[in-house]
């Protein structure tokens, strides 16, 4: 009987490892990206897959994956028609085939599309050739023809210019053609040569190194499942930047807010969603650690004793000293940027401690590193304008505008072009303003409000007894021609004494400075009537001991 039993329980055995054995199904799915979380320096690359799952344990395979790809962040979820789960993640790298590539077959399909095209030129000039010959022979018979019957009053004047027509005509027709045809063919060799050399360097490459991911799936039964895996890849990131349009009234401003997004992660991004973060995952999520910061006396390196060779060959030198740790610093986390943007306002939602912008409309962003421009918001902002002007320095009037953000987000550090009304007046370089905060923006010159500075030296004394003085008269004269009331902040300065014994002073000032600042700026605020002049004088009295020459002076 156990002799019977035997075989039965070897075949159970093996049955069930079969059984095992078949329920472990490996498979490839083909994957696309769906979405893309770019931050000042990664981006986080979302993927999806559509797989069918038999019970049992599935194997699936994404391939293509860059190389840039960081494995730590790996993270595969998804849902399906019936119960599964995640068993597991595991990476390799693959080398592939460059004549495989995507971009050499395009090289190879562009490169024979052209060469089609250059082979019907080439049969077509054949043929106009063949024509040429046929054309010529017909214009060598007419002239042995008409040598033979002019004896005989033959062919008639008709006959000849028939002829004679003839000849030429399609003599002129078919070189017009051959031409043509000669021309066409060019450009189109040109193009076969620089995508033959494309061709040949991008073969030259080493192999491309990609990543595949294979994640484990566990499933009750057959079903369908999507399959989303997210990874952070570096080499990505995004940058703002603004218009700025100083409405005709001055009173309001429009701020365009742009973002212009790039990246070399070695996969393209086509028509994906996006999401612009103000976070940065590389800086780490909380604050770093102090570690005790030692001083000490400085202690001169003891002069190591001399040995003579004899002795040298005995004993060996004792090792030395290792040299103190150097002081190591953390690197301070890349500043976050960010740009406006125009028509299509992004869905913005606000954390705890970043901003996070959503694309209205997909992006495509190639690996290259070409940049992809996209609207995050179009604001109507409050703007408190009035004229700059330091003549001293410029003899140019300044529009400047006190712009308020009013947005929900905050203003990144970016580029802004400035424009008043519709005319281009320069760029401006924004830092980061908090919502609702203020800050400065300057539109240009205005031509329409003047200002002229003179100084004239009125008065030097150098007294044999008493100090030396110098007095410089300053009148600066500021003129309006808008159709509006203006107000001018006028800025000058007044040297500041290098030495105690040097004495400065504003006298006579018609009229007084509305600020003095202690860098010795001198403000005066001048409300101007359309078509009004005024006049701001004084004096700057400077006194020092006598025999001492004072330098800095105008």
């Amino acid at each position: 009987m156990k002799m019977r039993m035997l075989p039965l329980s070897l075949l159970l055995l093996l049955s069930s490892s079969l059984a095992l054995a078949a329920e472990t199904t490996t498979l490839t799915a083909p994957s696309r990206i769906t979405a893309v979380t770019v931050y000042s320096d990664t981006a986080q690359v979302t993927r999806q897959a559509s797989v069918a799952l038999k019970a049992g344990t599935n194997l699936v395979t994404l391939e293509n994956l860059p190389q840039l790809m960081a494995e730590e962040s790996l993270r595969a979820e998804g849902k399906g028609t019936g119960r599964a789960r995640i068993a597991g993640i595991s990476v390799k790298n693959v080398f592939l085939d460059r004549s495989k590539d995507q971009r050499v077959r395009e090289l190879e399909d562009e490169i024979a599309k052209l060469n089609r095209k250059v082979e019907a030129i080439e049969a077509r000039r054949k043929a106009l050739a063949a024509q040429r010959a046929f054309v010529d022979s017909i214009r060598v018979g007419w002239g042995e023809r008409i040598s033979k019957e002019l004896s005989t009053g033959k062919p008639t004047s008709a006959e000849l210019a028939e002829a004679v027509r003839f000849v030429g005509d399609n003599t002129g027709k078919i070189e017009e053609e051959l031409y043509g045809a000669e021309a066409a063919k060019k450009p189109l060799l040109e193009q076969i040569a620089a995508l033959r050399k494309e061709l040949e360097q991008y073969r030259a490459q080493p192999q491309k190194e990609v990543r595949a991911v294979q994640v484990a799936i566990e499933a009750e039964r057959d079903m369908k499942f999507d399959l989303d895996l997210s990874y952070l890849v570096a080499q990505a990131s995004w940058a703002p930047s603004y218009d700025v349009r100083l409405a005709p009234d001055g009173k309001n401003a429009l701020l365009t807010y742009r973002a212009q997004v790039w990246q070399k992660t070695g996969e393209n991004w086509p028509q994906v969603k996006a999401t612009l973060s103000t976070a940065s995952p590389a800086s780490g999520g909380g604050a770093p650690e102090l570690t005790p910061w030692r001083v000490s006396f400085y202690e001169p390196p003891r002069p190591m004793p001399y040995l003579s060779r004899s002795k040298m060959s005995v004993g060996a030198a004792a090792p030395a000293a290792p040299p103190p740790p150097e002081a190591t610093f953390e690197r301070a986390p890349a500043e976050d940027r960010m740009e406006p943007a125009g028509f299509v306002p992004a869905e913005i939602a606000q954390g705890q401690t970043s901003v996070q912008f959503q694309v209205a409309q997909p992006l495509d962003v190639p690996t290259d590193g070409t940049r992809a421009v996209s609207v995050i918001a179009s604001e109507t902002v409050p703007v408190a304008a009035e004229y700059v002007t330091v003549p001293k320095l410029s003899p140019r009037v300044y529009l400047k505008s006190t712009v308020v953000n009013r947005t929900p987000f905050p203003l990144l550090a970016g580029e802004a072009n400035i424009f008043n009304d519709a005319t281009f007046v320069g760029k401006s370089h924004l830092k980061t303003v908090a919502s609702g905060e203020e800050f400065d923006l300057y539109f240009g010159s205005d031509d329409q409000v003047k200002v002229k500075r003179e100084v004239a030296r009125i008065k030097k004394k150098g007294g044999i007894i008493g100090d030396s003085s110098v007095t410089y008269h300053v009148t600066m004269e500021l003129e309006n021609f808008k159709q509006r009331t203006v107000t001018v902040s006028l800025k000058n300065q007044q040297p500041l004494p290098g030495n105690a014994e040097i004495k400065v002073a504003v006298e006579d000032a018609a009229p007084k400075p509305t600020e003095t600042k202690e860098d010795g700026t001198l403000v005066w605020k001048v409300e101007l009537a359309p078509s009004e002049k005024k006049k701001v004088s004084y004096d700057l009295v400077l006194e020092y001991p006598k025999g001492r020459e004072l330098v800095g002076l105008e």
